[in-house]
C-alpha cells in the first residue's frame, strides 16, 4: 500500500501523524455544522469543524487545524433513526481497543491510526484516509463492481478471524457483548421475531448461536459502508460493536448487504452475484468461519432485518422488496446447507 502518513508534531494526547486529505464513509452536510461542538482535547489552533452526514450511532467530523487534519468520532446514546434506539456510549472505548488491535492483526494501512482517546466524553481522534480511498458502498451503488475489492474484503475479514482465533487471551478483552446485544441482537434478531411470529423461534435460536458460539475477534459492522477501496486495497473503519464471537457473523452481515445491493432495480445484478461469489470463495480460503446452514439462516435474518428492522437500508425504494423478503423468508425456513446453493438462490432471485 502506498504511504499515508508522514511524521507531524502536536500537542495531543498520544502521538499522532500527518494525515493524507478526506476519504470518509460519510459525506458533508453543511445544515449540521452549527451543531455544538464535542468537547475533545484537540488543542489550539483549529480551523473548522465540519459534522459529516451518514453516522447513525455516532457524530462524526473532520477537524482542519493548523498541525494537521483529521476525524474526531463521538458514540451517541440516542441513535439517529426514527425507532427509540438506545445504546451506552462507553462502546466507544471497544472501538478504540478493536482498531488497536485489527491494525496488529493485519497491519496498520489496513486500520486508521487512532490519535487520541478521551473516555470521559466518550470520543477519539483518528487519522483521515488518502482521499485516493473510496467509500465501497458508494462505488457499489453508482454500479461501479470491482473484483478485486471483494476479494481482498473476503481475505482481509478471513485473516482477521483466523489469526485473532489463534489468540485466545483476546477473549477476555473482548468478552462484553453489550454492545452487539443494543446495536445487533435487539434491533436486528428480535424485531424480526416480534414482527414474524411464525419464525420466531427459529430466528431467535438463530441470535442465541451468536451469543454462544464464540471464537474470534467480531467485527460486528464489516460492509460496504465500513470498507474504503482503491482497486484491490482497503481500509476498514467502525467496529464499534467489535467482540469476541462467532465469525459467521461478519461474513453474513457483509454478505447480506452484496445481495441486497444486487437486489436494487437498474443494478448490476450479475456483477454484483459474482463479487459476492468472490468474497465468500476468498473468505473460504483463509477464514474459520463455517459457512453452513447457520450461515444461510443468519443472511436470511438480516436481509429481513433491512427491510423491517430498526434499523433499514437507506435505499429501500430502490429495493426489489418481494424478491428480497422471498429470499430472506426462504433462507430462513429453509436454509442452504452451503454457500454455493445459497449463491444459485441468488442468481435465480435475478433472472
Amino acid at each position: 500500500m502506498h504511504k499515508r502518513r508522514s511524521s507531524l508534531r502536536t500537542p495531543t494526547l498520544l502521538p499522532r501523524s500527518q494525515p493524507a486529505p478526506l476519504r470518509s464513509g460519510c459525506t458533508h452536510d453543511p445544515s449540521r455544522q452549527s451543531e455544538a461542538a464535542a468537547r475533545e482535547p484537540i488543542g489550539d489552533g483549529i480551523r473548522t469543524e465540519t459534522v459529516l452526514a451518514g453516522g447513525v450511532s455516532s457524530d462524526i467530523r473532520i477537524v482542519r487545524a493548523v498541525t494537521g487534519d483529521y476525524v474526531v468520532k463521538r458514540a451517541l446514546e440516542k441513535l439517529r433513526v426514527e425507532a427509540d434506539w438506545f445504546a451506552d456510549p462507553a462502546r466507544s472505548s471497544i472501538e478504540v481497543d478493536g482498531l488497536r488491535v485489527m491494525a496488529d492483526l493485519l497491519g496498520q494501512p489496513h486500520v486508521p491510526r487512532v490519535l487520541w482517546v478521551d473516555e470521559e466524553a466518550h470520543s477519539f481522534a483518528m487519522e483521515l484516509i488518502d482521499a485516493k480511498f473510496e467509500n465501497w458502498k458508494q462505488q457499489l451503488l453508482r454500479g461501479h463492481v470491482d473484483p478485486a475489492t471483494a476479494r481482498t474484503a473476503g481475505h482481509l475479514l478471513g485473516q482477521l478471524h483466523s489469526r485473532s482465533a489463534s489468540r485466545p487471551q483476546l477473549a477476555a478483552r473482548f468478552a462484553n457483548q453489550q454492545p452487539f446485544l443494543e446495536l445487533r441482537i435487539r434491533p436486528f434478531f428480535e424485531r424480526v421475531a416480534q414482527r414474524y411470529p411464525e419464525m420466531a423461534a427459529i430466528v431467535m435460536e438463530t441470535s442465541q448461536h451468536l451469543l454462544t458460539q464464540r471464537s474470534a475477534f467480531v467485527h460486528g459492522d464489516y460492509s460496504p459502508k465500513n470498507l474504503l477501496a482503491r482497486n484491490s486495497e482497503l481500509v476498514i473503519l467502525d467496529c464499534e460493536v467489535a467482540h469476541w464471537g462467532d465469525p459467521r457473523f461478519d461474513v453474513a452481515f457483509c454478505m447480506a448487504h452484496l445481495i441486497l445491493k444486487a437486489l436494487r432495480r437498474g443494478a448490476p445484478m450479475f456483477e454484483l452475484v459474482a463479487a459476492g461469489r468472490s468474497f465468500l470463495a476468498e473468505y473460504r480460503r483463509c477464514g474459520p468461519a463455517s459457512l453452513d446452514t447457520q450461515f444461510g439462516r443468519l443472511v436470511g435474518c438480516l436481509l429481513l432485518a433491512r427491510l423491517v428492522g430498526d434499523s433499514r437500508v437507506d435505499y429501500l425504494d430502490d429495493l426489489d422488496f418481494a424478491k428480497v423478503h422471498q429470499l430472506a423468508v426462504s433462507l430462513i425456513m429453509q436454509p442452504s446447507c452451503a454457500w454455493e446453493q445459497l449463491l444459485d438462490r441468488l442468481s435465480s432471485c435475478t433472472a
